[in-house]
C-alpha cells in the first residue's frame, strides 16, 4: 500500500512538472509577439519612410509599374512618374 501512494505521489510531482515547463515555453513566445498596431503606428506614422525615387523620409502610398516593382512614393514623386509610365496603387 505505501509503494503505491508513492508512486501515486511521483507521478502527480511529474505531471506537475510538465505542466509548468509548457507554461514557460509559452510564456516565452509571448514575449516574442510585436502588436502591429502599435508599431506601424509610431515608426511609419511619425517619422514616415523613405522615398523610393527622392530618398526623404515622408508617408507613402505603394506602387506598382507594368514590370511588376513596387515603390514606395511620396505624393511629389508619384505626380513626376506618373507622367512618364502608368502606375498602380498595390
Amino acid at each position: 500500500m505505501g509503494w503505491m501512494i508513492g508512486m501515486v505521489a511521483g507521478a502527480v510531482v511529474v505531471l506537475l512538472v510538465l505542466v509548468r515547463f509548457r507554461r514557460k515555453k509559452s510564456s516565452a513566445s509571448e514575449r516574442n509577439v510585436i502588436h502591429l498596431k502599435t508599431k506601424t503606428r509610431t515608426r511609419s506614422g511619425q517619422h514616415g519612410q523613405v522615398c523610393s525615387k527622392c530618398r526623404r523620409k515622408r508617408q507613402l502610398i505603394f506602387y506598382a509599374d507594368d514590370s511588376g516593382a513596387v515603390r514606395g512614393l511620396c505624393t511629389d514623386c508619384k505626380k513626376e512618374l506618373e507622367r512618364h509610365q502608368e502606375l498602380y496603387p498595390v
